[in-house]
């Protein structure tokens, strides 16, 4: 009796050292999101705070304040689940299809050259920055 009243406690255990896990990465997830919708919203510019509360995070992992298996669960899971957000803007898209029809040669013009320029954009920032090395 005494070895399965044990084996509960270490499943009660570990089921509550992940349910923490998971809540602090979920709410370090939100505090950078949060952030950087405030920040956006002082700035005299439109520029989204999601990307902005990304950006914080990023420096925050990359200067060890936050470790990467503090948002690892949540991260993990999030991600999972991230096809899902985007079935309303593709629903949302349909309401506007007669719009994209007429102006297809538009989307795929400005589609493509702005891809091709992002690509040649990199790859001489990326030459740019190791040009040391090559020496």
């Amino acid at each position: 009796m005494k070895f399965k009243n044990r084996l509960g406690r270490q499943r009660l255990s570990s089921l509550m050292c992940g349910a923490f896990d998971f809540l602090r990465g979920f709410l370090l997830i939100m505090l950078f999101l949060t952030a950087g919708k405030l920040i956006s919203s002082y700035l005299p510019i439109t520029f989204p705070g999601s990307i902005i509360g990304l950006i914080l995070l990023f420096i925050a992992l990359s200067s060890h304040v936050v470790k990467a298996e503090w948002i690892l669960m949540s991260g993990n899971f999030i991600l999972k689940y991230m096809a899902l957000l985007f079935i309303p803007i593709g629903v949302g898209l349909l309401n506007y299809l007669e719009l994209i029809f007429s102006h297809w040669l538009v989307i795929v013009f400005s589609l493509f050259f702005t891809t091709l320029f992002i690509m040649l954009l990199v790859g001489h920032f990326f030459q740019y920055l190791n040009r040391n090395e090559e020496v």
